[in-house]
């Protein structure tokens, strides 16, 4: 994972005691902090030139996982219900898979419950670390679920183009299922266009031939 969190140098006479100053310095366990070696240390003649281990610590994974496990947790108290989820990191994206009883009240109405989730998650790890995060909450495969239903939409409406009916309107969506129209539609059909109008929360994505296809 290329995320380093709070990066800071420590000395001592060993790497071990370079070590413990970081554990100090941070206040966390030993597993929550990698380090990289800057410097050896050296034992000069008679005690001249010595040369102190240098290391550059940071939080790691584990540490932001952590944070997000107790986050979560504390949200989770309020909801009624037996949930279990499981964090993964995928580079610079954390993905939050949950499962249970009681998910109903975790999606909520059209998914505003679980996007509003997402959201705060969201806020809450990149507020730790100096490194943006993308982080994806799903709800019993809700997520998948809902990138089908969302694909399905975007056929219909392809299949209703034609060079007299040039452009077709979604229905209004979140941000989320904007972004899956625009990455589905570039992949798949790259004669086509897309583009987001409207102010939220209206704000939909309009489906067009590109201006190449239509001349030619």
């Amino acid at each position: 994972m290329n995320i380093k969190i709070r990066e800071n140098e420590f000395e001592g006479k060993s790497i071990d005691l370079a070590f413990d100053e970081a554990i100090q310095y941070y206040g966390v366990s030993p597993e929550e902090i990698s380090f990289e070696v800057i410097q050896q240390p050296k034992k000069g003649f008679l005690g001249i030139g010595n040369k102190n281990a240098v290391i550059k610590a940071f939080l790691n994974e584990n540490y932001l996982k952590n944070k997000m496990n107790e986050f979560l947790s504390s949200i989770l108290k309020h909801f009624d219900g037996d949930f279990e989820y499981s964090i993964i990191f995928q580079g610079k994206n954390i993905l939050v898979r949950m499962d249970g009883d009681g998910l109903g009240k975790l999606i909520g109405k059209y998914g505003r419950t679980i996007g509003a989730m997402q959201h705060i998650l969201s806020i809450y790890i990149n507020r730790l670390s100096s490194t943006k995060i993308d982080v994806n909450l799903d709800v019993g495969e809700y997520r998948r679920k809902k990138k089908e239903k969302i694909y399905e939409i975007v056929e219909n409406a392809i299949n209703r183009l034609s060079e007299n009916n040039d452009r077709i309107e979604l229905a209004p969506m979140f941000s989320y299922e904007r972004r899956i129209v625009h990455e589905y539609v570039r992949r798949e059909y790259p004669h086509l266009e897309t583009e987001s109008v409207g102010l939220e929360p209206y704000r939909k994505v309009v489906i067009k031939l590109s201006k190449s296809h239509i001349k030619a």
